[in-house]
């Protein structure tokens, strides 16, 4: 039987390609880029989202998770749904200790921090 823990285990293994060009490498599951986990007797699907509609990786991507999640015993196959939903991903889906490792190592410059501790503009104030 293949376990949904196994299967994230394995994710976790798996760097989203261009949080390591930033210099800060994350795995797609702290990324926020693993959408779900679907496990029928042996087949397992990653729905996915990414970063971007045009992202480069796509191919990548899901070609190391069939990788990684092939790995697991019990597993024969393994697809990638990329499909619905797949464009949706925002910053804040990152896990919050990835959030605060790439702050630490690329902190926001101080005009992008003051813009956001005073809040969205004023229509006034334009």
């Amino acid at each position: 039987m293949i376990f949904e823990d196994q299967v994230t285990e394995a994710l976790r293994s798996v760097v989203d390609p261009c949080s390591i060009a930033t210099g800060v490498p994350i795995n797609l599951v702290d990324m926020g880029i693993v959408r779900g986990i679907k496990i029928d007797g042996t087949h397992v699907e990653i729905q996915l989202r990414f970063t971007s509609p045009v992202c480069m990786q796509a191919m990548n991507i899901t070609s190391a998770i069939e990788d990684a999640v092939m790995a697991i015993d019990g597993v024969e196959q393994v697809t990638c749904d990329t499909r619905s939903g797949a464009w949706e991903w925002k910053p804040e889906m990152m896990a919050p200790s990835a959030q605060a490792r790439l702050r630490r190592l690329r902190p926001m410059p101080e005009t992008q921090l003051a813009g956001r501790a005073a809040g969205p503009p004023n229509a006034k104030d334009r």
